[in-house]
């Protein structure tokens, strides 16, 4: 990376900006930074590019479409701004070298890490296939490598550019000749499995370092491309029949990314890089931490006050050339190593705003957990606020996920033992290394403490899933790091608002004594020596009647008509209707009263007693 220069803008959006990452023939890639600290990559257009009304509209759309992929082997959209005098959108910074940088300069890959890089791409193609794109240019210097794994970056911009030619440049080839599919070289409409030939001739310049269509000129190439065979001398032969399905001409006869991801599992070797590898991705990392803390900036201001030698007057005109070379074969170009888009793993940082709009149920759609099977169930609420899904794996056994935020901090912490792993830097919780019915815990570290739940079992119970419960809360905390689903409440819903805000502490204190309260986004808990007075907010089964079943007991408290939900010797819970959502669901409002003896008296009285003031201060409907 080199500093910013003077024709460069110091913000863009909520981003201060960094440094420059890289030049291409259409625009360039800076380094910014949000204020919450998060990196990001900012894929800013030259002005020339932009007069066109039409491209504004395709790139807002292609924008739009590319926030939906999310997946853990693609770098995120985050924001974006299409009107801006310069268009730019941002996606979260990786700090890792591109593919074709490390082939370059390390030479092929062995077969651990052959493993890792098709598992990683096909999941890819996954996630940007679910959300209706095609890469479209997907190539060695499109990809960087993570310790988890390769990125795929830029997905999906260059359609954008493909339905005017007066925004190319004269005699400009869209895609990249060696690593596009026949049909996207005969301009033919495209499919998935276009990009599925892409990914196997990656494979096959990683195995051996050349294009498997490698030729003296671009004419050339095409034509291999188009009629010739696919040159896979010295691929080991498990990578090589992925490689071979993958370059069929046919694009019927290729493996779906499933297909591929299937096979690619299979192969019996750990699927890690090559030493020198992980150690450059270490080095990215702290190159981009240096430009984070400005101790980059510094030194790069005191390097530029020196004489340059002549070689180094001469490296801007290098530069140019290769921006040239590069602006003829792809949309973006990238001019040094460590260069395009985010970090391995970005901080979860959601304000209280932010935790009590999320969207549950979306973070379990197949665009979120994909990776772990095929849904088999569309996603639905359950408990309190919290939703379920149905998948089925590769092996055919039905998974169960569950999603919910409503556990208390304190609780989860007493309850469960860290499990010795950690998501986005927060420790991972469980009660149980290995069950058939498993949970897995976090808990945000800033913003409003809230733990993230994730609950996986089977039915009938076989085998540990433990692992999958905790791969399926990472691809839920990445997902919130970089692009957290929110949702619009409708006119007087309640769960926007703070439920602590509603209780009145003199009354409550007045009947417990001394209180330690806590907080989940949709709840709010008084602790005492004597008992437990809990309000939430959510959607549940309605209590009122509905044809088929009879309405739960009732009862007037200030002036407004309460459901008892259930009572006994230790508990008392009302329920306050605060409008029908959905088919049985209703969102309410619900306040608990659990003392600490058995058999207290009037346990209900007293429920009722501290639920008179909460429902006094509710907003008029």
């Amino acid at each position: 990376m080199k500093p910013l220069g003077s024709q460069d803008p110091e913000q863009l959006g909520r981003y201060r900006l960094l440094a420059v990452i890289g030049q291409g023939g259409m625009g360039q890639v800076l380094l910014g930074q949000g204020q919450d600290g998060r990196l990001v990559a900012v894929k800013q257009i030259h002005r020339q590019f932009t007069g066109n009304p039409e491209f504004r509209a395709r790139f807002r759309r292609e924008v739009m479409a590319s926030q939906q992929v999310t997946g853990a082997y693609t770098a995120g959209v985050v924001d974006h701004d299409a009107d801006s005098e310069t268009p730019w959108l941002a996606s979260e910074y990786i700090a890792g070298p591109g593919l074709q940088d490390m082939i370059g300069e390390f030479g092929r890959l062995n077969l651990n890490g052959l493993k890792l890089l098709a598992t990683g791409l096909a999941m890819a193609l996954l996630e940007i296939h679910r959300t209706g794109l095609v890469h479209r240019d997907l190539k060695p210097s499109n990809i960087l490598l993570t310790n988890d794994g390769p990125r795929v970056i830029d997905f999906g911009i260059a359609r954008a550019l493909e339905d005017d030619v007066n925004l190319t440049a004269t005699g400009a080839v869209i895609g990249s000749p060696a690593y596009m599919s026949p049909e996207q070289a005969e301009c033919r409409q495209l499919t998935p499995a276009s990009d599925v030939f892409a990914v196997g001739a990656v494979l096959a310049m990683a195995a051996t370092g050349a294009s498997p269509f490698d030729a003296a000129s671009t004419p050339q190439v095409l034509y291999n491309v188009l009629y010739g065979s696919p040159d896979v001398t010295g691929i080991p032969e498990p990578i090589r029949a992925l490689v071979d399905a993958c370059l069929a001409k046919d694009p019927s006869a290729r493996p779906t990314p499933e297909q591929l991801l299937d096979a690619a599992s299979r192969i019996d070797v750990e699927p890690v890089w090559p030493v020198r590898i992980r150690r450059r991705i270490a080095d990215c990392q702290a190159e981009a931490g240096r430009w984070a803390d400005g101790t980059a900036a510094a030194a790069a201001s005191i390097v530029s006050e020196a004489p340059k030698p002549r070689w180094a007057r001469l490296a801007p005109v290098a530069a140019a050339v290769s921006a040239v070379v590069l602006a003829s074969i792809a949309f973006w170009g990238v001019g040094v190593e460590g260069n395009a888009v985010a970090m391995d793993d970005p901080p979860l940082a959601l304000t209280h705003e932010e935790s009590r709009r999320l969207d549950l149920c979306a973070l379990l759609d197949p665009s979120v957990l994909g990776e772990l099977g095929t849904a088999t169930s569309e996603v639905r609420p359950s408990s309190f606020g919290g939703c379920t899904i149905e998948y089925r794996d590769q092996a055919g056994r039905k998974m169960s996920f569950s999603l919910n935020t409503g556990e208390g901090v304190a609780d989860v912490r007493d309850d469960n033992l860290p499990m010795g792993s950690t998501i986005n830097w927060m420790p991972v919780l469980g009660r149980y290394k290995e069950s058939a019915s498993c949970d897995r815990m976090v808990v945000t570290q800033s913003g409003l403490p809230m733990v993230l739940k994730m609950g996986a079992s089977t039915f009938p119970p076989a085998g540990d899933l433990c692992p999958q419960s905790e791969r399926a809360l990472a691809a839920v905390v990445r997902r919130l790091s970089v692009n957290p689903p929110l949702r619009t409440y409708p006119q007087g819903s309640l769960q926007s608002l703070d439920p602590c805000t509603l209780i009145d502490l003199r009354t409550v204190r007045a009947s417990l004594g001394d209180l330690v309260r806590s907080a989940t986004p949709h709840g709010c808990a008084l602790n005492s020596a004597t008992g437990l007075f809990v309000v939430d907010i959510g959607e549940g089964i309605r209590p009122d009647s509905l044809p088929g079943r009879k309405a739960r007991p009732t009862r007037t408290i200030g002036g407004h008509t309460v459901y008892l939900d259930g009572s006994g010797p230790t508990y008392c819970t009302f329920i306050h209707l605060v409008m029908p959502t959905k088919d049985d669901q209703a969102e309410q409002l619900r306040a608990s009263y659990y003392p600490n003896s058995w058999n207290a008296d009037g346990v209900c009285e007293t429920a009722a007693a501290l639920f008179e003031p909460v429902l006094e201060k509710l907003p008029p409907s």
